[in-house]
């Protein structure tokens, strides 16, 4: 069978694989993408999962993808929109009390008022300081030569905090602490009380694709219709993309080689793996490849995923206790948090430490069809449920019966808030750390490609460019990480063009 050549190849069309395509073919470079599934955009993906559904399977939201990969891919010719999720976030609580939380002042502050009045100020000094710290993140998330060093003083000391700490400067009130606490655990085996993890907050903080600093929106056609925009512009740039093509291994035989579970082989000056970096380092590539240290820190990389993804179909809209009615209101287009105080937060980490499972886990909701009719049958709503910790190391081995315990528990817990929940559930697919490494193709299950906390960032993550000449990384593990960026994948395109270059 004859070897397809190539100047690069992008093993996996997750967005980072997919956007490194575009900006190679952009730069010159005749490249092409093995994807072994058959749906495009790794985590950020659609799936028909029912009849008349398109669910985003894994990743949901959207505010990190840089704006200038979609101002110079073009991504808005293609199809890409995202709009603004508007209220932010919705806490309720089991006495009948809630937060609603936006883009409103004065509707935040009577909010808050009823809990606090001096927590509306404090509220404020909040939201000043973290969009602070998310536009110094946000500054240096294309950094070639990423270094913690390069942030302000300050901004380090900030991010070394335990994210409970942080939040506890600003406001007393607990459920507001709570919400504002879970941007600092969203993704990461660490709880509000374990340093570093007001860096995870920051990190959320840095987006700004709807045009202001850390707000957060849908994708209009769900996340895969952002992968679906940056492979429509690859295509265009033209790159070849190849869908149920799994890469098996990786070589080097002059060129390096990308070969295949069918039998096919694909030569290039360059590959760039998307894939996490254990997968990379450990599955696809020789085991002498590499030498014991760098293997050493490849298998010390804390990548153990603790994150349960529900999504549901549902012939209503959940009808919450502390704002009754099953028609249409504000807070069903929020972010649905269950989080009631810090403790809460801290108590479903350490239960997951010692028992492999939070006995009342934090949850973090999302409707999308409230906002985007298309995305469901008239009257019909999918609900995506964001639970931790369940951690891989124990999904792994659960059982059919342990599974379905877990699940129960997490739409049980959810339903003590909208007892009408139960009976709206008409389907559901479901996503444990174990499915995610299974379906997504992720090692561990983690949706970061690796913890996003001190001694993991910047220049802490895997270079782009591999201790194995002509072997990239594109996907999360390198810098900035995590979330729907596309950075990872322009970066290490500038080095591959640059190095490309250099050999001519």
């Amino acid at each position: 069978m004859a070897e397809a050549e190539y100047d690069a190849i992008v093993i996996g069309a997750g967005h980072n694989g997919l956007v490194a395509a575009a900006y190679l073919a952009r730069g010159g470079a005749k490249v092409a993408v093995l994807e072994k599934s058959q749906a495009i955009g790794g985590a950020a993906r659609c799936e028909a999962a029912w009849p008349g559904y398109t669910v985003s399977t894994a990743s949901y939201v959207c505010s990190l993808f840089d704006p200038v990969i979609v101002r110079e891919l073009a991504l808005e010719q293609h199809g890409f929109s995202a709009y603004r999720k508007e209220p932010a976030s919705f806490t309720p609580l089991l006495d009948g009390r809630s937060l609603l939380l936006g883009s409103d002042d004065a509707a935040n502050a009577e909010e808050i008022g009823r809990f606090s009045e001096s927590d509306a100020d404090g509220f404020d000094a909040f939201a000043e300081s973290a969009a602070a710290l998310g536009a110094e993140i946000f500054d240096h998330l294309d950094d070639d030569r990423p270094r913690l060093d390069a942030l302000d003083a300050t901004t380090r000391g900030l991010i070394d905090l335990p994210v409970g700490a942080y939040v506890e400067r600003f406001v007393e009130t607990p459920v507001l602490q709570a919400t504002l606490a879970t941007d600092g655990l969203i993704g990461t085996f660490a709880g509000p009380r374990d340093a570093g993890t007001t860096y995870v907050l920051a990190h959320h903080y840095a987006g700004r694709v709807l045009g202001e600093q850390g707000a957060w929106g849908f994708v209009r056609g769900g996340m895969g219709a952002l992968s679906a925009s940056v492979a429509s512009a690859a295509r265009a740039a033209g790159v070849d993309v190849h869908r149920g093509v799994e890469v098996t291994r990786i070589a080097r035989n002059g060129r390096m080689q990308a070969r295949c579970a069918d039998g096919r082989s694909f030569s290039a000056r360059a590959i760039l793996s998307n894939a996490d970096p254990k997968t990379t380092f450990l599955d696809l590539c020789p085991s002498d490849a590499f030498d014991i240290a760098f293997l050493e820190r490849v298998h010390a990389w804390r990548a153990e995923g603790v994150s349960f993804k529900i999504n549901l179909a549902l012939s209503g809209l959940p009808d919450f206790t502390a704002r009754p009615g099953s028609h249409l209101q504000l807070h069903h287009k929020a972010t649905i948090h269950v989080a009631p105080d810090i403790d809460y937060l801290q108590r479903a980490h350490d239960d997951a430490r010692k028992t492999g499972a939070s006995r009342a886990p934090m949850l973090e909701c999302f409707m999308q069809t409230p906002t985007d009719d298309t995305l469901a049958p008239p009257g019909k709503h999918i609900l995506s449920i964001f639970a931790q910790y369940f951690p891989y190391g124990a999904a792994v081995r659960w059982n059919t019966n342990e599974k379905r315990a877990v699940v129960r528990t997490i739409i049980e817990t959810l339903a003590q808030y909208a007892p009408n929940l139960l009976d709206l559930i008409e389907d559901w697919d479901i996503l444990s750390p174990a499915d995610i490494e299974a379906r997504i193709g992720i090692a561990g299950g983690h949706i970061f490609h690796g913890e996003l906390l001190p001694g993991q960032i910047f220049e802490d993550r895997f270079d782009v460019r591999t201790p194995l000449d002509g072997l990239y990384l594109c996907g999360s593990g390198t810098h900035p990480g995590g979330c729907v960026t596309g950075v990872p994948g322009r970066r290490a395109a500038r080095a591959v063009l640059a190095d490309l270059k250099a050999a001519v």
